[in-house]
């Protein structure tokens, strides 16, 4: 006889695996969280129109811009260590003052540089699987893409900032906010892709594509020290199949719990 699943308390349950009252429930913040996204994504209105913004905003969001792009450059070369305030203003071509007004520190620079990325790469993840049919199509879409995105700077930065918020409390405790609400959002979204798939065990999808997200950190990580990019690739590939069985078999464990 086979051995009991442990019971996993209705509080630590992810929001893949809740009932739609519950979901209900952490609608608000869902709301909250994607409000200030949005706000932050929004274009600067035209002179003189309705909802114009002053001169002020836009040279504001022109400058976070330079810092942001100026910030990756540093990280490349030189790691987190050695990006420092002043060195990704010279870089910018800011004044240390002008960048100190919006990022007081070094660890608020970083954070807000993950938080915009990470916005940016679920909406690009999201424009790119909608192309797919819903299902495990979709799903394996969004492995590939991933993959993608994390070949390029910008995905690179992120995990160079990851590293360094082992010896940074102040990034350590940002990014872990950072975290908690994009995560919030990230299961939301899976949790309505389980749902239309009849996923009955959505609890291990969740983990399946979490342990994907963390495999293509790492092989990310391993490609700049690897320079054996075929073998790289190949670790993904076996990855990639791994997480497609793996979907495969919870999507008939699921219509065999129907029937």
């Amino acid at each position: 006889m086979n051995a009991p699943r442990p019971r996993v308390p209705r509080a630590e349950l992810p929001i893949y695996q809740k009932e739609a009252s519950e979901i209900r429930q952490e609608n608000t913040a869902v709301t909250q969280v994607q409000d200030t996204i949005d706000a932050k994504k929004k274009p600067p209105a035209k002179a003189g129109g309705p909802g114009t913004r002053g001169p002020h905003t836009v040279r504001r969001e022109i400058t976070r811009q330079r810092v942001f792009e100026a910030a990756i450059d540093c990280l490349h070369e030189t790691g987190y260590a050695g990006a420092s305030t002043l060195a990704v203003a010279r870089r910018a071509g800011v004044s240390r003052g002008a960048l100190m007004k919006q990022f007081p520190t070094k660890a608020t620079l970083f954070a807000d540089l993950v938080e915009h990325f990470l916005d940016q790469m679920r909406e690009e993840t999201l424009n790119h699987i909608r192309k797919f049919p819903a299902g495990l199509p979709r799903i394996m879409a969004r492995v590939d893409y991933a993959w993608e995105l994390y070949k390029k700077p910008k995905a690179l930065a992120i995990v160079e900032v990851m590293l360094g918020a082992r010896g940074d409390p102040e990034l350590s405790e940002r990014l872990a906010q950072v975290g908690r609400t994009r995560q919030i959002i990230e299961q939301h979204l899976l949790g309505e892709e389980f749902r239309q798939m009849g996923l009955t065990d959505r609890r291990a999808a969740g983990y399946a594509i979490m342990q994907m997200a963390a495999a293509v950190r790492g092989l990310a990580l391993e490609r700049l020290l690897n320079r054996d990019s075929q073998s790289v690739d190949a670790a993904f590939a076996l990855q990639k199949q791994q997480t497609e069985e793996f979907f495969r078999a919870l999507i008939k464990a699921s219509g065999k719990a129907e029937s």
